[in-house]
């Protein structure tokens, strides 16, 4: 038999063989330097703050601290003077056009703001006389206006009502103390005109008269 005869290996087979070898290598390489580098993250903490935080539960409310409370005392102190209602008067007189501007412009729309918090009450302007009497800067009749207004007043403390009886009566001052003025003004602000008649005439006005002087404030210089 012919010997077998063995061709000696070229330097690029030689190459091919080793360069085949690394490329089978190469994925346990790759293997090995994550799991050395996951392991060199664990080992140093660097998942453990994503470990800590969980993301919040639709099921439980969120916890809202308080916020810190002032050690100001001020924030929680009362007023002295609270419950207290705040005085408030006006003088006026019934026959007169300065009054009624008073009323509907100022009064009235300060009324609607603070009637809860205010002790409201009028006055009217005259003089005493020497017979127990007052006398009216529009004479007699504004006198009869000024009882008039002050006995709803007396029957009817809700200012809403005998203040704007008031108001009615002072739109047409003019006419007062005329009787269908009076009647169409307590028909409008549900007050008893009989009642309203009988304090004002009580006593031959004498009664009416009395409680003018009690209500009475001395006549205002310009």
């Amino acid at each position: 038999m012919a010997a077998k005869i063995t061709l000696p290996v070229s330097m690029d087979e030689k190459r091919s063989t080793r360069n085949r070898t690394r490329r089978r290598h190469r994925p346990l390489l790759l293997l090995s330097l994550i799991a050395l580098t996951t392991y060199g993250l664990y080992a140093f903490g660097f998942f453990t703050s994503f470990t800590t935080v969980s993301p919040p539960s639709h099921h439980e409310p969120a916890l809202v601290s308080n916020p810190p409370v002032a050690s100001n005392t001020a924030q929680h102190a009362v007023p002295a003077a609270a419950g207290e209602l705040v005085p408030l008067e006006a003088h006026i007189i019934s026959k007169c056009p300065d009054t009624r501007d008073c009323l509907r412009e100022l009064l009235l729309p300060a009324m609607i703001q603070v009637h809860e918090k205010v002790n409201f009450t009028l006055t009217y302007i005259g003089t005493p006389t020497e017979n127990d009497g007052v006398e009216c800067k529009h004479g007699p009749e504004e006198c009869l206006g000024n009882i008039i207004e002050l006995c709803a007043h007396r029957l009817y403390p809700d200012p809403k009502i005998w203040l704007g009886f008031t108001m009615c009566l002072t739109k047409d001052y003019k006419a007062i103390p005329e009787r269908e003025l009076v009647e169409d003004c307590a028909l409008e602000h549900a007050v008893d005109f009989e009642k309203l008649n009988d304090c004002a005439t009580r006593d031959d006005g004498g009664f009416g008269m009395a409680g003018h002087q009690d209500e009475l404030h001395g006549p205002l210089k310009r």
